[in-house]
């Protein structure tokens, strides 16, 4: 595992990067593109033991600190979509001097959205990506975060009265930063994620799918928009491969679980593909 620095447009970024042992030729490289805010810290452990995984079997894994989080430059009340999308093509082009293979984008949670935008724009930064648990819709998203703040709010938690969630949206579109569980939430970044929604994103045909996520049902099930999703892709002509996987919800757990099930699964979908 080397860890270094970036040079992107916003500054300096913090990677991870997780090399085969024993010298081995790597089969491909993986660019993993992280999940907000305190999903990134619950997940940190599962992600660097998928990382390890890959790497035994044969790929290399860089992992990203994104502007404004971790060990980055900057701080996570001036990220932006925009930023933040821009630190991921700058270790594409860096990973690109490593392999003549494109990388493959694994992105987790709110990391779909920037990826799914991302290679909408720019179809030839790979040929298939893996997308753990996606978040769907980025508005309905930022409004669970509301959620937080206003559950704070009524708690006692926080000074302020309890506010409402119309109040909230208010106060973003009159350019207010918003504090929600530790982390400045500034309208930019809010208004980035609210307009990305992958019902609406279009994946290139040359970009296969890989799409995993973890059901509490019995059997697994992928949920029913997330289906729908899937259907509007595939009937776009995108190649996508699903998998519903019984295993914890570990980016929401304060105490560290594993998800084993969830690692397996990625990896032999991976394996199969480019065997």
């Amino acid at each position: 595992m080397e860890p270094f620095y970036i040079n992107a447009p916003s500054g300096n970024i913090f990677a991870l990067y997780h090399r085969p042992g024993d010298g081995a030729d790597i089969t491909r490289n993986i660019l993993f593109i992280p999940p907000f805010g305190e999903e990134l810290n619950r997940s940190r452990h599962v992600i660097n033991h998928q990382a390890r995984s890959f790497a035994k079997a044969g790929y290399a894994v860089l992992i990203l600190d994104l502007y404004g989080t971790g060990d980055s430059t900057g701080t996570f009340g001036e990220a932006t979509v925009d930023i933040w999308q821009k630190d991921i093509i700058a270790a594409i082009n860096w990973l690109k001097q490593t392999s003549n293979a494109p990388p493959i984008p694994w992105a987790m949670r709110s990391g779909a959205l920037l990826t799914a935008d991302l290679v909408q724009q720019y179809p030839d930064i790979t040929d298939q990506m893996i997308l753990w648990s996606p978040v769907q819709n980025g508005k309905k998203f930022i409004a669970q975060y509301m959620r937080i703040k206003l559950a704070a709010e009524m708690t006692g938690r926080s000074e302020k009265k309890a506010s409402s969630m119309k109040d909230l949206w208010a106060s973003l579109e009159g350019g207010e930063n918003l504090e929600i569980a530790g982390y400045t939430v500034s309208p930019k970044l809010a208004k980035g994620f609210a307009g990305l929604s992958l019902a609406a994103i279009k994946i290139p045909q040359t970009i296969s799918v890989k799409w995993l996520e973890i059901s509490s049902a019995s059997p697994a099930r992928l949920s029913p928009v997330s289906q729908n999703i899937i259907n509007i892709w595939k009937n776009h002509g995108t190649d996508v491969t699903e998998a519903a996987v019984n295993d914890v919800l570990f980016w929401t757990l304060q105490e560290p679980e594993w998800a084993n099930h969830y690692c397996d699964k990625t990896l032999n979908l991976l394996e199969k593909e480019n065997a």
